[in-house]
């Protein structure tokens, strides 16, 4: 009866509502359970959270992939691409064998032997998965395990390899890794496992620049794939998965694919592909290698201008087809297409013709020496590029890539594919020509070429210098410092007007893309031609076309149009303008780059840089340009167009093993006429030579000036201004008339009427006393009569004293030829203050400004500051 109670007891309990009686074990049991059901529940909620939002996220992955098209996968072996002249003749066949690192081949040309080496260590699922094998993925995990990080076979299946290589997509990401899993499946569904194999065998990548089994057999065996052998199969197999690690040419790196090819041969023989006698027969074979210089075939060879077209088309198919450029190569060779390019054979031909003189590209000079003796030490021969360019339609005409014949397909083009610094010839399309547009500077706006120092790095240091170091005009304009390509005025006109950003937007604008590497407004070698990146004949002739076509830019161009073999547009080339300046700028900067091929100039050198070399049809068509010389002298340019064309050329070397300098030379006389003996003016001859036979059959033309917008003005070439009666009497001209010209200006810029020189003044001297640079001084009222005259001069608005070093003072090297040399221009200098010194007081009599004498040599002493204290003209 006890035992019956409390059972009685214990089962009543279970329902009393009393206070729970806690322990460890009933504390720690409660309280996991509580947390295990919240973990629970918060894991489910955020497993459908994440995916819903992981699927959302797959399903944008595999809408956004990119799928392979029929036309990707099309395979022509038998189709020729025909590529046409502007007249439509052919110029150029290519076929699949043209293209000796990526030549197609049809299924039927895959040896049974290499198709089986291929399934074996690529994917031996191959003939039953349907685009991924789950086993292989996890065979290739397994196997990278089990190899401490060395991988003998992938996880993909050759379908995903076939994706993964059309694409070109191979970074490890699961958004790639996704789609490429999802577009495996769907070509499985649409292509047998021939096409897919096929497309294999034609796109990866066989390492040494060649891609496809075809090609690769023709590099490494010197055989068409079709006569492989078992051995040469395997190995060839095994190279795909690491081309660099399997690299026949390299001692390891055939070492490593003779262990592979014996592991694809176990691989066979595992699979039954092989039986145990021909594994044991064929798997200790050391597979010949030959040479590649005996391997490599011979083809047609391209010009420099089909190899630039070729470029192009590809270029554009990548872009507009949104395929790998390594599709696109094979679709240009074996898909019969028809091109149709720019090229006036005619005009080709005519350049061809200089380009092959030796000639232009002379080793020895007039008596036998050579020419370049640093050339001659490495080896190496002068070089050339040029580029035409039909300044209305952007068409590019002509091209040529280097000096002399050309002998191979694919060779440096050095029109299109060298950067090199463009010196001077910079100027125009930098800084004069964004500077006129931007009403900054007038054709006559003047500037005062004496030492100035710009460089902020070196602030005691002259920089920069001139053509000639020392040599300094004084007050010169616009119009005449482009002709004699003077760099002060550049540079000044660089930092104190225009300023880096407008530089680079103009020079982006003409198709120059600088602004990563001009970085700020003291970047002043740019006003001299100084790039970090330098450019080439195509954007120079492209950038100076502008000028020529009115201000307008139109990207050049080499084809207008690419059909495929059922006459079906594949790409249309479309012109892309942009008015870059007005039709008035254009046309006052093509007249002062007039000036640059003509003889007469006030000052410097009296001519213009290309002069006389530079002369279309003895000047009846006129030539507008601008020579560029690295002060290096690494480079030589010439940029320069007519009515009818632009053209642009550089010459130099290539500078392999260190930098080679163009050959100054020297003036000869040769059979009765002197001559430059030298490479100097190498871009100029073969310019003027091109452009001469280019030109020969047309008539004479001028360049079209704007009907309005533009006024003519005559103005003091000294000052800019509107001529005084004293601008006709400078002294400097006998025909006292040299001093003014009529100059051009943008519509608004002119100077007024009443805008008159104050350069131009008279002064009365004694002709007994001069200053140490040889200028008269101001005549006093105790000069005697004999020795006054009165003379017209010119007052520099900044007074400039040159700095002489003494005599006695000895110059370190790199310091001849950086002090200025007293010109003519400064030899008619007024000296405003200065009193004669002979002949007693001033007129008014404060004998402060009388200038003190030698009391040795009797001469005036007047101080000669160190080059850090010589004024700044701002």
């Amino acid at each position: 009866m006890e035992k019956k109670s409390n059972d009685k007891v214990r089962s009543a309990r279970k329902t009393e509502q009393t206070p729970y009686t806690y322990s460890f074990w009933s504390i720690f049991t409660d309280t996991f359970g509580i947390i295990l059901k919240t973990l629970i529940i918060v894991v489910l909620l955020v497993g459908v959270v994440v995916g819903c939002l992981g699927l959302g996220m797959v399903v944008g992955w595999i809408q956004t992939a990119e799928q392979i098209t029929a036309e990707q996968l099309e395979i022509n072996t038998n189709l020729t691409t025909f590529i046409y002249d502007n007249q439509e003749n052919v110029i150029a066949k290519l076929t699949g064998s043209d293209n000796i690192n990526r030549e197609q081949i049809g299924y039927d040309k895959i040896p049974l032997v290499l198709e089986h080496a291929i399934v074996s260590i690529e994917d031996e699922r191959f003939y039953e998965h349907k685009g991924f094998d789950l086993i292989r993925i996890a065979g290739s995990v397994y196997s990278l395990i089990v190899n401490r990080g060395e991988i003998y076979q992938g996880g993909s299946t050759l379908t995903q390899q076939v994706y993964k290589n059309y694409t070109d997509r191979f970074e490890q990401t699961f958004e790639r890794k996704i789609q490429e899993l999802y577009n495996s499946i769907i070509m499985e569904m649409r292509w047998d496992k021939k096409t897919i194999l096929t497309a294999y065998a034609n796109i990866v990548n066989m390492g040494n620049g060649c891609y496809g089994f075809q090609s690769a057999s023709k590099l490494y065996f010197g055989k068409d794939l079709s006569e492989v052998t078992l051995a040469e199969a395997a190995f060839l197999a095994g190279i795909p998965n690491a081309p660099t690690l399997y690299d026949p040419y390299t001692e390891e790196g055939y070492e490593n694919t003779i262990t592979r090819m014996k592991n694809i041969l176990d691989k066979m023989l595992e699979l039954g592909y092989i039986s145990e006698e021909t594994h044991s027969e064929v798997r200790g074979t050391r597979v010949v290698i030959k040479p590649k210089e005996d391997t490599i075939q011979a083809t047609a060879t391209t010009t420099y201008f089909v190899d630039q077209v070729i470029s192009d088309v590809i270029d554009m198919l990548v872009q507009e087809k949104n395929v790998t450029r390594s599709i696109a190569e094979l679709w240009v060779y074996n898909n019969g297409y028809h091109i149709y390019t720019t090229l006036d054979s005619k005009i080709q031909a005519k350049m061809d013709e200089v380009f092959n003189d030796p000639a232009y590209f002379p080793t020895v000079d007039s008596v036998g020496d050579t020419m370049n003796k640093t050339a001659a030490k490495y080896g190496e021969l002068p070089q050339a590029a040029m580029v035409i360019i039909d300044q209305t339609t952007g068409k590019l005409l002509a091209m040529y890539g280097g000096g002399g014949e050309k002998t191979g397909s694919k060779t440096l083009n050095r029109a299109t594919q060298t950067f090199r610094q463009p010196g001077s010839s910079l100027k125009p399309i930098a800084i004069y020509g964004p500077a006129l547009e931007l009403e900054l500077i007038t054709a006559a706006t003047v500037f005062d070429d004496v030492p100035v120092y710009l460089d902020p790095k070196n602030p005691d240091e002259i920089y920069p210098t001139n053509y000639i170091s020392g040599d300094y005009v004084g007050l010169v304009s616009i119009r005449y410092a482009i002709k004699s390509s003077i760099n002060v005025v550049a540079a000044r006109v660089w930092s104190e007007l225009l300023g880096r950003d407008n530089s680079v937007a103009f020079l982006d604008r003409v198709g120059i893309q600088r602004g990563d590497v001009i970085y700020d407004d003291s970047t002043v070698s740019t006003a001299t031609g100084g790039l970090e990146k330098g450019v080439n004949p195509y954007l120079m002739a492209n950038a100076f076309a502008t000028f020529a076509n009115k201000g307008v830019y139109i990207k050049a161009y080499t084809f207008t149009e690419v059909k495929n073999h059922r006459d079906e547009v594949v790409l249309k080339v479309q012109p892309k303008y942009d008015t870059v300046y007005r039709s008035q700028t254009a046309f006052i900067l093509t007249d002062i780059l007039q000036e640059v091929t003509k003889t007469w100039a006030p000052h410097y050198h009296h001519t213009g840089t290309a002069f006389p070399i530079v002369s279309i049809q003895d000047g009846l068509i006129p030539v507008a340009g601008k020579t560029g010389t690295t002060s290096d002298y690494l480079d030589k340019w010439f940029c320069g167009y007519t009515p009818y064309y632009t053209g642009a050329v550089w010459y130099g070397y290539d500078n392999r093993i260190a930098p080679i300098k163009l050959a100054k030379g020297v003036y000869r006389n040769v059979d009765g006429s002197y001559i430059w003996d030298g490479e100097y003016n190498q871009a100029l001859k073969i310019w003027d030579a091109v452009m001469d036979k280019v030109h020969e059959d047309l008539a004479p033309a001028e360049f079209e000036k704007p009907t309005t917008g533009i006024v003519e003005r005559e103005i003091c070439i000294y000052s800019g201004k509107v001529p005084t009666d004293l601008c006709y009497q400078d002294p400097r001209y006998p025909n006292n008339t040299d001093a003014t010209i009529v100059e051009y200006f943008l519509e608004g810029t002119e100077p007024s009427y009443f805008d008159t020189c104050e350069v131009h003044q008279t002064a009365t001297v004694c002709t007994s006393s001069t200053d140490p640079y040889g200028r008269y001084l101001l005549a006093t009222d105790d000069c005697p009569p004999e020795t006054i005259m009165t003379i017209v001069g010119i007052v520099r608005p900044e007074p400039y004293v040159p700095y002489i070093p003494d005599p006695e003072e000895k110059l370190d090297e790199d310091e001849i030829g950086l002090y200025p040399i007293i010109t003519e221009d400064m030899a008619w200098d007024i000296q405003v203050g200065e009193y004669c010194t002979v002949h007693g007081m001033p007129p008014d009599g404060d004998p402060s400004i009388i200038v003190e004498l030698d009391p040795e040599t009797g001469q005036p002493l007047v101080p000669t500051p160190p080059p850090s204290e010589t004024p700044l003209i701002p």
